[in-house]
C-alpha cells in the first residue's frame, strides 16, 4: 500500500483523534502483578511506554511513575511508584522473546536503569525503524497519522502520574500510548514493509 512518509504540524488537526477502547487493568497493589505477568509473558509482541512525573525545575530529573505494555486489547498499567520496580516488570523487558515495541524507547530505558541496572532485550525503537524506512516525521502523533490513520491526544502527558488515584484520560492516554506502539508495529508488518524476524 505504501504509506505517506511526512505530516506538516498544521496538518496533524485534520485527523480525529482516536483512544484505545479494550480493556485496561491499572496494577497499583503487589499481588495484581502475577496474572498480569502471566499473560504478558504469553505475547510475542507487546506496546510499551512510560510516565514520569514532571518536575518543571531544571536539573531535577523526573522520575518513572508508571510503565504501560499493551496487547492489541488489553493494556497493563504498573504503577511502579506503588508497588515499585518489580521483577516480574524487570523479566519483561530482558525477556529475548518478548518484542517491545515503543517510540523513543531507549530513554524509556534508560530512565529505568537510574532506578535499577536491568538488562533490556527485543526492544524496537519505532522512531529509529520509521527513519530506517523513510519515513521523515516520526513521534507517536505524526506515525499514529501516517500509519495509522488517526491522531492521539497528548493533553495529559505532563499531568502528575504519583496522584492517590489516576484520572479517567490519564489512564486513557496512558493504554493509548502503549497500544499504538503495538498497532503501529502490526500495521508495518501486515503491510510488508517490515519482516517479522
Amino acid at each position: 500500500m505504501g504509506f505517506k512518509k511526512y505530516i506538516s504540524k498544521e496538518d496533524v488537526k485534520d485527523y480525529s483523534i482516536e483512544k484505545f477502547t479494550g480493556k485496561i487493568i491499572v496494577i497499583d497493589k503487589k499481588e495484581d502483578v502475577l496474572s498480569a505477568y502471566l499473560y504478558l509473558k504469553k505475547q510475542n509482541i507487546i506496546g510499551f511506554d512510560t510516565e514520569s512525573k514532571p518536575t518543571f525545575k531544571k536539573g531535577v530529573p523526573s522520575r518513572v511513575s508508571l510503565i504501560q505494555f499493551s496487547t492489541e486489547d488489553k493494556a497493563f498499567l504498573f504503577r511502579i511508584n506503588k508497588i515499585g520496580f518489580v521483577d516480574e516488570i524487570i523479566d519483561l523487558i530482558s525477556d529475548e522473546k518478548i518484542k517491545k515495541i515503543g517510540i523513543a524507547i531507549n530513554d524509556d530505558i534508560k530512565d529505568l536503569q537510574k532506578i535499577k541496572k536491568i538488562e533490556s532485550n527485543n526492544i524496537i525503537d519505532l522512531n529509529q525503524l520509521a527513519l530506517k524506512l523513510g519515513f521523515e516525521s516520526i513521534g507517536a502523533v505524526k506515525l499514529s497519522i501516517l500509519i495509522l490513520g488517526f491522531s492521539i491526544s497528548k493533553a495529559v502527558r505532563l499531568s502528575n502520574w504519583e496522584k492517590l488515584e489516576l484520572t479517567k484520560p490519564q489512564i486513557e492516554y496512558a493504554a493509548t500510548d502503549a497500544w499504538i506502539c503495538n498497532m503501529i508495529y502490526n500495521k508495518l508488518l501486515n503491510e510488508g514493509e517490515i519482516k517479522n524476524s
